[in-house]
């Protein structure tokens, strides 16, 4: 595709908090930065550094940010934000499915919600049809945190592949680990001085042992084998605490649509009781 019609890239999100260095050059490019963040002092450090917005995503969502719900950690990072005068939108993340959700997020003070299992358990998600099947039969218990998969807590499904990561001993899971990071170097076209080089970055941003290094580069390759290639008996399936909620599958538009119209009917009854 000739580069005047490629689509440029708007929005810059992390599931870790990026450096200041990367968040300078993005915005260089006018690229909106948007790191999440699982507490207000690290909603503080990147509104600091001139991130644009932050998502705050409690322990109910899929990703590394922190075990303290969405309805705890949202009103300390407003509040937290406000008091270092950082006057930023702040987009509420983790257990959101429906306008209910929106219009609680809006009364605390959010700017907005994001969804992601949610937006992934819809008809214009390229997640195989039989692996949406799989998520729409979960419950509120069956997902589990584990470090198992890539040295870092991360929210999946109940999969006999994740409870067999839970059961396995860290000698057993050296093979398994081994060959995965090999898939992994090959699908990335990455050299090993390159995957050595960001091994030891991220080890001394984020303080991961060697051991969760070897971990990360399982990561891509299970959740490709998952969500893109449909094979659960080799991949993992990330998700939030909500898709135990989730019942159908909207195109993505009727699912906007709904849930817009649903919390502003929740605001305007919860207005009526205000005297």
């Amino acid at each position: 595709m000739p580069a005047a019609h490629r689509p440029r890239v708007k929005v810059a999100s992390f599931a870790l908090a990026p450096k200041p260095e990367l968040i300078a050059k993005l915005k260089e490019h006018d690229i909106v930065v948007m790191p999440s963040i699982g507490a207000a002092k690290h909603a503080k450090k990147v509104a600091g550094w001139g991130a644009d917005a932050v998502m705050v995503q409690g322990g109910e969502g899929g990703g590394h940010t922190g075990p303290i719900p969405t309805t705890l950690l949202l009103p300390t990072v407003l509040d937290g934000l406000l008091d270092a005068g950082h006057d930023i939108p702040v987009i509420a993340a983790g257990g959101f499915f429906d306008g209910r959700g929106l219009a609680a997020a809006l009364s605390y003070g959010a700017a907005g919600i994001g969804m992601g299992t949610r937006f992934l358990l819809t008809r214009d998600s390229a997640v195989p049809d039989a692996v949406k099947q799989l998520y729409l039969s979960q419950g509120l218990t069956d997902t589990v945190v584990t470090a198992k998969v890539d040295g870092m807590p991360h929210r999946m499904l109940r999969t006999p592949l994740v409870e067999s990561l839970e059961e396995t001993s860290a000698v057993r899971r050296l093979g398994p680990t081994a060959r995965r990071t090999l898939e992994f170097k090959r699908s990335s076209g990455m050299s090993w001085p390159q995957l050595l080089k960001d091994g030891r970055a991220m080890r001394r941003a984020q303080g991961r042992t060697l051991g969760q290094m070897a971990l990360a580069a399982n990561t891509p390759t299970m959740l490709r084998a998952g969500l893109v290639e449909g094979d659960t008996s080799a991949g993992v399936l990330a998700s939030g605490q909500v898709v135990g909620v989730i019942d159908d599958l909207p195109s993505c538009a009727e699912l906007v649509e709904r849930i817009v119209v649903q919390a502003a009917a929740e605001l305007r009854r919860a207005g009526s009781y205000v005297v």
